[in-house]
């Protein structure tokens, strides 16, 4: 730790007093300070330790996911699949009876909106029946062996990305891999809706009679695909009669969806990147879906002797990043960091948890160069934590004798913006899910905690 301190008049420190929204000062003004009050301003430094930890782990609730196996040369590899239960209406019934009780085909339908990766590498894709219904644990690290039959995959499908069928009627991209499914498969919900109507009076009953699917790929490897939609669509015809007692064929369908109303696990993968976890003195990593952060301790019981008695006017931290490594289809960069306690990493994702600016912080919002919104600067690449002023104060309080030990987390965020004042707010934070790899400098003094604070003599 190092610090600067500088003492000044009052007509001076009103600006970094001002410049605080925490300080009770800055209501006042300085005009109305008495001559023989001054105000003392101290600008404090102090290194903040950052480390590079693994969490076998991540919380993972969603109805969309990736599918694929990816190898970046400097983060190493990365697999992710998933296992999902299929939404059923209850008291479903097919809306017409097949011709003669047949189906005609069944099929799998896999729709994803982008890929990461070589887009032409030739994959192939897995079906898996589940055999035991799925609990509601929702980490990344589920086993499927504990599910599904494994012995006995009900289809396979060779596929690159860039063969799927691409609809571009919702305004957006959306590919899709059709997997036919066996015509046994289909035909087995109908006669059930038949034979046995009791499995279609609730999800919980449906689950018994259909746990679900596993979706997984073991050929290939270079591409991961992001799903936004998983379906099972039977298809039968019915024969129809005219007036005239001349007949016609009219076809039909029923479907069934993943979503968020059912189960899904995604499972997630990591290896080759022991080395990322090895001591480093000049860089930290970030690497995902792999559970690999950047821990940071900020020394408080070293901060609470220095500013003890005072306000603590403004609280400033950056995270500065490397840039993405040079070859094709390199790891970009997660979108935000979120800065958390330790300790907090399980009950935040679970509860779905926004950041409150006091025990949680998202990285500043900016624009890109497409003009889509990230969080973090492209021109000076930083992540930046403008004014910790509050998570600071309330950790010198609460825990006056701990230092500080915070993760920082790559983050989806839904954002939305506020009408009246411009400024933007989360309405959802999830882990980042997408391949992605961050290198973060630590050595010099890129991972100095600025504190900015104040009292007033008298």
């Amino acid at each position: 730790m190092f610090f600067k301190r500088l003492s000044i008049l009052a007509c001076a420190a009103g600006c970094l007093v001002a410049a605080s929204c925490t300080d009770s000062l800055n209501q006042v003004g300085n005009s109305i300070l008495p001559e023989t009050d001054k105000i003392t301003a101290f600008i404090d430094t102090f290194k903040v330790e950052a480390s590079t930890v693994k969490y076998d782990s991540l919380y993972a609730r969603t109805n969309s996911g990736f599918v694929g196996e990816f190898y970046d040369p400097y983060y190493g590899r990365l697999k992710a699949d998933f296992i999902g239960q299929f939404y059923c209406e209850d008291e479903f019934t097919f809306a017409d009876t097949p011709h003669e009780g047949k189906i005609d085909s069944v099929a799998l339908y896999i729709m994803y909106s982008d890929w990461d990766g070589n887009p032409y590498v030739p994959m192939q894709m897995t079906i898996y029946p589940v055999v035991k219904e799925l609990d509601k644990n929702f980490y990344s690290n589920v086993d499927p062996t504990q599910y599904c039959d494994m012995q006995n995959p009900v289809a396979s499908l060779g596929y690159s990305p860039q063969s799927g069928a691409l609809d571009t009627t919702y305004g957006y991209n959306i590919w899709t891999q059709k997997i036919p499914l066996p015509l046994e498969f289909g035909q087995k919900f109908y006669d059930e809706t038949v034979n046995n109507p009791a499995s279609f009076k609730d999800q919980e009953a449906f689950n018994r009679f259909f746990p679900g699917l596993y979706v997984t790929t073991d050929y290939g490897s270079g591409n991961m695909i992001y799903v936004i939609g998983t379906q099972i669509v039977i298809n039968y015809h019915i024969v129809l009669q005219d007036t005239e007692g001349v007949d016609s064929i009219a076809g039909r369908y029923e479907e069934f969806n993943i979503r968020k109303d059912v189960i899904q696990l995604n499972r997630l993968e990591s290896s080759h990147d022991e080395h990322l976890l090895e001591p480093n003195d000049e860089y930290t990593f970030q690497k995902t879906p792999a559970g690999i952060f950047t821990k940071l301790v900020i020394p408080n019981k070293q901060i609470r002797e220095i500013v003890q008695g005072r306000i603590l006017n403004y609280v400033s931290f950056n995270l500065k990043y490397m840039p993405v490594e040079e070859y094709q289809y390199a790891m970009t960069l997660p979108p935000y960091l979120l800065l958390i306690h330790e300790d907090s990493l399980t009950t935040f994702f679970e509860n779905r948890s926004l950041e409150n600016s006091v025990t949680s912080y998202v990285s500043t919002v900016s624009t890109s160069s497409t003009g889509a919104y990230i969080g973090y600067d492209e021109s000076t690449r930083t992540y930046q934590f403008p004014n910790m002023v509050n998570m600071l104060n309330y950790y010198l309080i609460n825990y006056p004798d701990e230092d500080l030990r915070l993760l920082a987390i790559p983050v989806s965020r839904t954002i939305a913006t506020d009408s009246y004042s411009g400024t933007t707010y989360s309405t959802a934070i999830s882990h980042y899910l997408a391949p992605s790899g961050l290198k973060l400098r630590k050595n010099e003094h890129f991972t100095d905690l600025v504190i900015v604070s104040s009292y007033l003599n008298r």
